[in-house]
Order: structure tokens, then sequence, then C-alpha cells
């Protein structure tokens, strides 16, 4: 895997965070029951958020993911306390309307730092 075709980071609920080139094999970790997908922010057009569709109405199966919501709300640039709730694994990606076959395209060099540094922050271990 080259750095330059890194597209998601997969945050799992127990802090571990992987990063990847292909979407479909990260969102079949979320679980069999699909995903859903939504803009990280109104005004990130570029970055997305995946997870089983069914992770909040089925808290025996995915366990609270605080790691994501740590993650997330520091990329986005809001306090923890003020995110939305994850459970189980949570995909971060890069998004790409033009891109047919996924719509996923590699992170910016930029986008990699931030993500890099609140993973830190939330005291991820990165594989």
């Amino acid at each position: 895997m080259t750095d330059s075709a890194v597209c998601i980071i997969l945050i799992h609920p127990d802090g571990r965070a992987e990063w990847g080139t292909d979407k479909p094999t990260a969102e079949k970790a979320m679980g069999p029951y699909g995903v859903g997908r939504a803009w990280l922010t109104d005004a990130s057009l570029g970055l997305r958020v995946s997870m089983s569709d069914c992770a909040l109405i089925m808290p025996e199966e995915f366990p609270e993911n605080p790691y994501a919501v740590a993650v997330l709300a520091h990329v986005a640039g809001f306090d923890p306390a003020d995110a939305q709730p994850t459970r189980g694994p949570v995909g971060l990606w890069g998004f790409d309307p033009r891109n047919e076959w996924d719509s996923s395209r590699p992170f910016t060099t930029t986008e990699r730092a931030v993500i890099t540094e609140a993973l830190a922050v939330a005291g991820c271990a990165v594989g």
C-alpha cells in the first residue's frame, strides 16, 4: 500500500485504527446489515463517514465507539461532547463523486495530517 492510495481510515471500538486503500473491504468489516454514509460536516463535501445502518439500533451487536467520536469531532473541529454517537467500526474516507466504482479518493496531504493528529488525540493504536 502506498500512502498516495490511502482513501479510508477504519476506527474500531477498541481503539484500533487501520489506514486502507479499499473502501468496500473496510465497509464489509462494518457488518452484514448495510452501511450508512453521511458527510462529516455540511461544509465537508470531501470527507464522508460510514458505519453500519443497524449500529445504533442493535447495541448488543455493535459496541459504543468513543474513539471514532473523538476522531470525527477533532477532524470536524468541534467538541466530542457535541458529537453524534457511533457504534461498531466507523470509516472516514475521501469522497469523489466522479469515481463511479466506489466514490472514494485518496486523502490529501492536509487531510491525512489532520486525521493523524485526531487519531493521536483520541488515543487510537494505528496499524
